[in-house]
Order: C-alpha cells, then sequence, then structure tokens
C-alpha cells in the first residue's frame, strides 16, 4: 500500500508539473491516466482486467514477440522445483532474447500454428538482476514457451495481479484487525478491588460479547465508569479522603464480578451481597467490608432486597475491603459494560479461576 501510495505521489507530481499542460484539463486527465505509455497505469490494469487474473489469465506466450517481458506461472511444486534448476524461477519476470524455429530466427510468433509455437525454442532471462544464490553464469537459458510453463503472464497482467492481490490482502488483514479491535481487547487490571482473583497488573483478554451473551452470575465484566459511581465519589467530602481516594473515577474503566442479573432479588447484609433465588434459596457474594465504611451511606452496607430491572446487573469485586461496587453506587446499567473478562493472559496463561466467593445455600 505505502509503494502505491508514492508511486501515485510520484504521478501526481509529474502530472502538476507536465509541461504540455492543456487548457482542457479533463482531456489531459483522461490521455495522462490512459495512454500515457510512462503513467499509464490504469491502462495496465485495463489490460489486466482484459487478460485475467491469475490462473486463469491469458497465456501471454500465444503471442511472444523478442523483447516482450514474461512472468511464469505454476502451482505444481514438483514442477516448480524442476524449472527452477533449469533457471526459470515463479513469479520472476524474464525477456525473451531469441526465438528459434528449426534453426531459423524469428521475431515473434505471428502466423505461426500452435503446433509450431510448441517447437518453438526461446532464449529468456531474468528482466532484473536476482539475488546470487539465483544468478546464473548461462543466461539466457532455452525454454519452449508452450510446452515448459504452464502459463506465462505478461509484465502488466502479473502486476496489476499483484497489486490487487496485495490490496485485497491488506484489507482482509484491516478487517481482521478491525474486528478484533472491536470484538476482543487486552486488559491491565487497574485496582486491587479483585484480588486474589485478579491482582493489579495482570492482563486478561476481554470479549464483547455481551449482545450474543449477557454476563452471568460470576461472570468478571469490564465496563466505563458509570454515572452513579461518579456521583458517589464526588458526595464524599474532600477532607475524609486520602490522595489514592480522591483521584476521579471519570473516564476510567474496572472489572467487577456480576453478583446478580437482570430479575434476580439482591440485597446487602453487613457488607455482603446475596441473591434470594426462593423463600429459602440464596447466593452469598462474600467478599467482605471496605476499608473506611465511613466514606458512604450506612444503607450501602445493608441494603434492603430489590428486583434488579431489565437493564441492571449487580456488581461486587473479590476484595470487598478495597472495592467501591454496587453495594455503594447501585446496580451497574448494560450500557457501560464493554465485554466479559475470558482469559487472563499475563502472567499465567489460562481460563480465570472459578470465583470461590460465590456459596448458595438453604435455610430451613
Amino acid at each position: 500500500i505505502i509503494i502505491i501510495c508514492l508511486s501515485l505521489c510520484k504521478n501526481a507530481s509529474s502530472f502538476l508539473t507536465h509541461p504540455s499542460w492543456p487548457s482542457s484539463r479533463v482531456s489531459y486527465v483522461r490521455r495522462f491516466m490512459f495512454e500515457n505509455k510512462n503513467y499509464g497505469f490504469l491502462r495496465s490494469f485495463q489490460q489486466a482486467r482484459a487478460d485475467g487474473f491469475g490462473t486463469r489469465a491469458r497465456n501471454a506466450a500465444i503471442n511472444a514477440t523478442v523483447g516482450d517481458i514474461l512472468v511464469p506461472l505454476c502451482s505444481n511444486l514438483e514442477m516448480r522445483q524442476s524449472l527452477a534448476n533449469r533457471g526459470i524461477y515463479a513469479g520472476v519476470e524474464y525477456k525473451v532474447c531469441s526465438l528459434s524455429f528449426l534453426n531459423q530466427n524469428l521475431d515473434s510468433f505471428e502466423g505461426m500454428d500452435r503446433k509450431d509455437k510448441e517447437r518453438t525454442v526461446a532464449l529468456v532471462k531474468p528482466a532484473y538482476p536476482l539475488r546470487d544464490y539465483l544468478e546464473r553464469d548461462d543466461w539466457p537459458v532455452p525454454i519452449q514457451l508452450l510446452n515448459d510453463v504452464p502459463l506465462w503472464l505478461s509484465k502488466s497482467t502479473y502486476q496489476a495481479g499483484t497489486a490487487v492481490g496485495t490490496l485485497t490482502l491488506s484489507a482482509f488483514t484491516l478487517l481482521i484487525a478491525a474486528l478484533m479491535a472491536f470484538f476482543v481487547r487486552f486488559v491491565i487490571v487497574p485496582t486491587a478491588s479483585m484480588i486474589p482473583t485478579l491482582n493489579p497488573g495482570n492482563i486478561v483478554l476481554v470479549t464483547r460479547s455481551t449482545l450474543l451473551s449477557p454476563p452471568k452470575a460470576g461472570d468478571i465484566v469490564f465496563f466505563n465508569t458509570p454515572t452513579e459511581l461518579e456521583v458517589a465519589v464526588k458526595s464524599i467530602a474532600s477532607d475524609q479522603l486520602d490522595d489514592a481516594t480522591t483521584i476521579s473515577p471519570k473516564g476510567k474503566q474496572f472489572l467487577k464480578r456480576v453478583v446478580a442479573v437482570p430479575g434476580e432479588t439482591v440485597g446487602v447484609k453487613r457488607s455482603e451481597p446475596y441473591v434470594k433465588l426462593s423463600d429459602k434459596n440464596f447466593r452469598l457474594d462474600l467478599v467482605g467490608p471496605y476499608i473506611q465504611p465511613a466514606l458512604f451511606p450506612e444503607s450501602s452496607w445493608d441494603r434492603s432486597p430489590k428486583v434488579l430491572g431489565k437493564h441492571e446487573y449487580f456488581v461486587a469485586g473479590d476484595n470487598g475491603y478495597r472495592s467501591v461496587d454496587s453495594r455503594v453506587w447501585g446496580p451497574l446499567q448494560d450500557k457501560y459494560i464493554i465485554g466479559t473478562a475470558q482469559w487472563l493472559i499475563w502472567p499465567n496463561f489460562g481460563p480465570l479461576p472459578q470465583p470461590l466467593q460465590l456459596k448458595e445455600i438453604t435455610r430451613e
């Protein structure tokens, strides 16, 4: 792509400084792009389009002329090696130095039938210097153009095909990269709120799969700062906070574990979140009390059971001692969720550890 852009810039420079700039710019652009023998790269693409691309292209050796530049193609690996031993390398441009039929030198294949063309011997050599290990002392080498090589492409067809292939591969690579960037992220654990499952500095793989597979209880979600968290932090008197706590959460992203999902009934008792599964069955999240509970309203640590709305999740850090989570600022709206953590990438590689603090109990 860079080479093509530089070529276009070079052509544009020649175009703007051309001494024969006509009064009708449109007509000159047309001649410059399609008729100019030095800069008619669009004409090359037109010719390549007529000849075809790749192994389906027209065999340019059918009408070979002395001085032509031809490029051999061969998909059979055994045949490619055999040709290479004779000095014919697939994908290299060769100049036709001479044509000989029954010891008679020819200028071209014009007027010859197919059988005579197949018996004609051509002497060819690379059109440019090759690497030392590919060079030979016996250039040009003899070859029967139509018998020995499956397909010869013209120089313009080969270059146009290579450009199209490169652009297609580049576009495909960029597309895959864009999809990967959208659906997959590598996230550095920002705080100590998920200890012992995740430590600060760990790297986890997060997938944006929330639309296809909503987070489940026990999943670790990666999310943007909700408005409720910003409000909770702003409501604390600045003189009560140390330097670490006064950092605004705005614009930051966090990892927390899902305690309850939409439709479940969740509450908090003595700092521990719980989910009421039935009259007798409960799911507990034993995270422990916050390091400075007095910083937040007492209701944060004892919340009455509440049914979560359609787009609400209750999240908490595994290390409740250092986690400001849904206990403080309430349910997390799904619009803030970026994705779900799937794998631990560094310092160890593997699936995330199973949550040990989530327990289901039955009361008689």
